[in-house]
Formats: structure tokens, sequence, C-alpha cells
């Protein structure tokens, strides 16, 4: 051992190593603290290091501090190193505190270990081996290093590479192929990324520059994917671009949230912008896809605790037109969007769902279109769209399902005409409409069920023809349509659902299909109607129950109608006592004494046949 370090030593004092911290004179003879030898190379190189004098020489790994010692240099500012390290002669330049320029491009290393200048609070200049093909874990993490030249032989650099370092800029070699999660974030000084000509970059990882400051960058046509939040809370960030001919697939989830630059472009490669990708990019004014867009999913969604979508809160949005190709939109996409007023889909539209939120608050929203190919507008769709004044849909509607709340709040819309494919209208569709005044079914209408509360606070809703298709109408659907004057209910409704009228406040005349199926009125179905005069049930031959309040305060109904013959089952004050003593109500031929001894039907003062 003793004679291979005696080599080693020999080595290295063939070589002369840059200045020492000391202010000793240089020793001829190479063994002063200089570290500056003369002897000649004794197997010169043929195309020789113009820099080689000033390199010392490693043979083996774990050798460094020992040759150090013996050259003196106890304080060296610099070192060229060439030969051999291990993690202990790394561990060695961590500790030597004067060191502050090191050029390792020399040495002969594929993988730079992990931690290998973990938090090293000395050197800030740094030349990597020129046969170094793998920056390893946390190699630089949280050190003092603010330059670095990485050669193009490096293929990976891996994850927290260089998290939390000072670099003022960087250069990715075009080799680089991957560069792993978290591998430059929190470089709070990092104002300079430059990736090299024609660069193979495939994967920028997970939160990769994260919070770095850069103000611009061009991402190489080579990139496949940007993992989530590689980009994110880049606070500088003004300007994005995609090289030409990009072969980018997936921009992940949060991949460029809180960025300020104020218009994008999408390469035309893209298949998938994932939740949140663009999420609160304030700025952001223009969203644009570039022709032939392959886009299929926009927001797509890992975590369902989540809410951000893929341009949530981006307040600046003015308009967008989405491809032709997009199959999918999911939840809260554009919510919040509070400047966006025109949203238009491509001719050719594929998209089938109207996912949840997905336009809630955009409240700059006038108009939409929505087309053909949507079979189902989901919950919140257009919640609070506050400006929407027109909603239409494509010729040739496939629209099954309008989900609950998909329109509440919508308060500048007069009217809408609903598809005749659409089989369900679920909760609160429509509710709070305050301004909605007409709705219409397009003929050939397959509505099965108007759901709890769709219309309910519809206050400006004057006129409403119900399907012949409907069979049910839910709990509180016309609740508080205070403008609602008339209704006429069609044969084909067998249900009357709780408080499905109540607080109709101006509705006069009620009138029921020739042909009724209606079998029940439930619980305070017409309740506080207080303008109601007229209840014509002369067509309902085949009710069994009206439950209780069902007709409370109706103070002045002057005329009830009902055709069936043995009276109805009646809750508690389904009259009240508001049953002045001009109402009539009107039963079958034959039944008079029958409705005079029911209860609740009995309350009327004048009792007779119907007129045939």
């Amino acid at each position: 051992m003793k004679k291979l370090f005696l080599f080693a030593l020999f080595a290295a004092l063939c070589c002369s190593c840059t200045e020492s911290g000391t202010d000793e004179n240089p020793d001829p003879n190479g063994g002063s603290n200089s570290g500056q030898t003369t002897p000649p190379d004794p197997d010169p190189d043929p195309d020789p290091d113009p820099d080689a004098k000033d390199v010392i020489h490693v043979p083996e790994g774990g050798m460094l501090a020992g040759i150090l010692n013996e050259l003196g240099l106890t304080e060296p500012s610099s070192l060229k190193l060439s030969g051999t390290l291990d993690m202990s002669d790394f561990v060695t330049l961590r500790t030597i505190l004067s060191l502050k320029n090191l050029d390792i491009s020399r040495v002969n290393l594929t993988v730079l270990p992990t931690n290998a200048f973990y938090k090293c609070a000395n050197i800030k200049s740094l030349v990597l081996p020129n046969t170094l093909t793998a920056i390893d874990k946390n190699a630089f993490l949280q050190s003092s290093l603010s330059s670095i030249t990485i050669p193009n032989s490096v293929k990976t650099i891996g994850e927290t590479a260089f998290y939390g370092c000072p670099l003022n800029s960087i250069e990715i070699p075009a080799s680089v192929e991957t560069i792993e999660k978290s591998a430059f974030a929190y470089c709070q000084n990092l104002s300079v990324l430059v990736f090299a000509k024609d660069s193979r970059l495939k994967t920028i990882g997970e939160t990769a520059f994260y919070g770095c400051p850069f103000n611009s960058i061009e991402i190489p046509a080579s990139v496949e994917t940007i993992g989530k939040s590689a980009f994110g809370n880049c606070q500088n960030l003004s300007v994005l671009v995609f090289a030409k001919n990009s072969r980018l697939k997936t921009i992940g989830e949060t991949a460029f949230t809180e960025c300020p630059f104020n218009s994008i472009e999408i390469p035309a490669s893209v298949e998938t912008i994932e939740w949140g990708a663009f999420a609160d990019c304030t700025s952001l004014q223009t969203v644009t896809f570039e022709k032939g867009t392959q886009l299929k999913t926009i927001g797509e969604v890992h975590d369902y605790h989540d809410i951000h979508g893929a341009f949530y809160g981006c307040t600046s949005l003015t308009t967008i037109e989405i491809p032709a190709s997009v199959e999918e939109i999911r939840g809260y996409a554009f919510k919040g969007c509070t400047s966006l007023q025109t949203v238009t889909f491509e001719k050719g539209s594929k998209l089938k769902m109207i996912e949840g939120s997905l336009f809630s608050d955009c409240t700059s929203l006038t108009s939409i279109e929505i087309p053909a190919s949507v079979e189902t507008i989901e919950n919140g769709a257009f919640k609070g769209c506050t400006s929407l004044q027109t909603v239409t849909f494509e010729k040739g509607s496939q629209l099954k399902t309008i989900k609950g709340s998909a329109f509440v709040n919508c308060t500048a819309l007069t009217s809408i005409e609903i598809p005749a494919s659409v089989e369900a209208i679920e909760w609160g569709a429509f509710a709070d409409c305050t301004s909605l005044q007409t709705v219409t079914f397009e003929k050939g209408s397959q509505l099965k069920t108007i759901e709890s509360s769709v219309f309910s606070g519809c206050t400006s809703l004057t006129s409403i023809e119900i399907p012949a298709s409907v069979e049910m109408i839910e709990n509180s659907a016309f609740n508080g349509c205070t403008s609602l004057t008339t209704i006429e209910i069609p044969a084909s409704v067998e249900e009357i659902r709780g408080y499905a009228f109540k607080g109709c406040t101006s509705l006069k005349t009620v009138t029921f299909e020739k042909g009724s199926k209606l079998k029940t009125i439930s619980n305070g179905a017409f309740a506080f109607c207080w303008a109601l005069t007229t209840v014509d049930m002369s067509a309902c031959t085949q009710v069994t129950v009206i439950g209780e309040y069902a007709f409370y305060e109706d103070s002045k109904l002057q005329l009830f109608k009902i055709g069936t013959r043995t009276p109805p089952s009646c809750g508690d004050d389904v009259f009240s006592r508001y049953i002045n003593s001009s109402s009539v109500l009107k039963v079958p031929a034959g039944c008079v004494d029958a409705y005079k001894k029911a209860k609740g039907w009995k309350g009327f003062t004048t009792i007779s046949e119907l007129d045939e």
C-alpha cells in the first residue's frame, strides 16, 4: 500500500495543482504548500492538454486527501483533478472550506453519486467529468453552487439533484434525455434556462423547475412529457414557447400553475392536458391550438379532492375554441375564468360530456352553443354564469341528461329550448335563473321527470309547456316561480310531488289534460298560490291521494273541478281554513253526497255536479 501511495504522489507531482491558500515561497523541488511542480511528464500525451500542468492526478478512489496533504494543499481556492474519485474524495472536497472553484472534467466517472456535493457550502463553480452520463439523486441538494458546466454526455439529471442551489443560469446539454423530480426546484436565482440545440430531452419530471425565476423558456421539440408542477409557481415566466415539430404528448398536473405568461399555443401533438396544468395563470389571455391538434382530454383528474381544473382561475382569458378532437373536458377546467366571454366548439366536435363546474363562475360568458355530440351536462357546469343570456343546442343534439344545478343562478338567461333527446332534468338544474321567462321543449320530447327544484326560484318564468312524455313532477320543481300565471299538466303525469308549485303567487289557473293518469298530489304541492282561482281536474279520473296542505292558504280559490268518482283521500288542511263561501267544488254526476261526507272536501259550501 505504501508503494501505491508513493506512486500516486509521484503521479500527482508530475502535474501542477492549482494555487494554495498559503503565502509560503514555492519549493523548486515541488514540496512546498504552493503545490506547484516542475518535473516533466514522463509519458507525454500525444495530444497534450494545454492545462495539464495545473492538474492533480488521483489514480485511485480514496487517495485525494492524502495527496493534497503530501502536497501541502491545505487551503486551495481552486483545484483541477484527473483520475478516479470515490465518495470519500467528495467528502474531502466538501470539507475544504477555502475551495471555491473545482474542475473534475478529466476525472474518469460515469455517475456522479448520490449526495456527492450535498449541502456543500464552499464550492461555487464546478466543471463536471467529460465521461459523465448521469447526475444522481441529491448530488448538489442545497449546495452553494452558482455555476456549473454539464458535459454533453449526461443523459439523466436525477431527483433533487440541484434542489435549492443558487445557480444563476444553466444550459441543459443536448444529450440529456430525462430531468427527474425536483431536479432544479427552488433554484431561486436561476434567471436563465437554456436547452441546447438538437436536444434529445424526452421527460421533464414532476416539480423539475418549480419556483424558479427565469422569465422565458423554449421547450425542445423532443420533449414528450412535462410532469406535475414541472414549472409551477415560476412567477417570472412571461414567455413560454414550444419548439416547432413538438412531440409533446402530455402536459402534466399543475405543470405551469401560477405562471404569468399571457398567451400560449398548444402543440398539435399534445393529447392530454391534465388538471390544473395552467390553473391560476391570471395573465393568460389567449389559448390556441396548433393546426392538426390531436388533443383528446382537457383536465384529466387524478385527485378528486382537488378542484383545480386545467385553466381554473385564468381570470384574463377572454376566448377559447375547443378543438373537434377533444372527447373529454374534466370538471372545473374553466371554473372562475371571470373574463371569459366566448366559448366555441370546432365543427364536428366529439365531446360527450360537459363535466361538473366546467364553466362555473365564468361571470362574463354571454352565450354558448352545446355541440350535438354532448350527451350529459354535469352538476354545476354553468353555475353562477351571471351574464349568460343565451344557451342553444346544435342541431341533431344527442343530449340525454341535464344534471343538478347545471345552470343554477344564471341570472341573465331569459329563455331556453330543451332538445327532444333529453330524458332527465335533475335537481336544481335551472334554479334561481331569475330572468328566465320562457322554457320550451323541442317537439317529440322524451323527458320523463322534472326533478326537484329544477325551476325553483325562476321568478320571471311566465309560461312553460310541460312535454306529454313527463310522468312525474318532483318536489319543489317550480317552487317560488312568482310570475307563472297558468299551467297545464299533461295527461302522462301520474304524480305531483311535495311543494312542486309552492309559492307561485301569480298562478291563477291549473288545468289537467284530457285522459290524465294522475294518481297523487303530494303535500303542499300548490300551497301559498295566493292568486289561484281555478283548478280544473275534471279530466283526472284516477286520483287516490291529495296530501296535507296541498292547496294551503289558496284563499282566492273559486272553482275546483275533479273527475274522480271516489273522493280522493285528503291529508290535514288540504284547503286549510280559507275556503271561502263562494268557492264551488264540481264532482262527477252522482258523487255529490260522497264528497259532502269526505274529509277535506266537505269544507266546500257548494258542491255540485260537473257540467257535461
